[in-house]
């Protein structure tokens, strides 16, 4: 599974890019499934947002050509509202966003790992909650 950190490296000249490419290259050749909550949509559509609009870091029709880029993946979404009270409970537990709960709830109910390049999300709860792997660590 992956989170909106990872796949804005696939669109952004980012640190991390290469890691994040091989992970989509294993998806799109059908060596790896990636999943995602819905929910990653919208986070994708607000760091974009964020870019074009308060950082002036791409121009609105950047960003509206790698939403619409993303829009084309086949990756496999789950709906967040059946994750929602497993991640408020999560959120509550170990005092971090109930988005990125969202995607260790998704995590816990499919069994798999969560890959991320957020970096305070791995430092604050990496350790009681390992499936959550860091992005550079990722061999595929």
């Amino acid at each position: 599974m992956v989170d909106a950190s990872v796949v804005l490296k696939w669109f952004l000249p980012e640190a991390g890019n290469v890691a994040a490419d091989g992970l989509l290259e294993g998806f799109l050749n059908g060596r790896l499934t990636l999943h995602a909550p819905d929910l990653m949509l919208i986070e994708t559509a607000s760091a974009l947002w964020r870019r074009s609009v308060v950082r002036k870091q791409i121009a609105p029709s950047d960003a509206k050509g790698i939403y619409r880029d993303l829009l084309t993946l086949p990756l496999n979404f789950y709906t967040s509202e059946p994750l929602a009270s497993a991640a408020f409970a999560l959120s509550l537990a170990h005092q971090h966003s109930v988005y990125d709960a969202v995607y260790c709830a998704l995590a816990i109910e499919l069994d798999c790992e969560l890959v991320t390049a957020d970096e305070t999300l791995v430092k604050k709860l990496g350790k009681a909650l390992p499936f959550i792997q860091h992005l550079s660590r990722i061999k595929v």
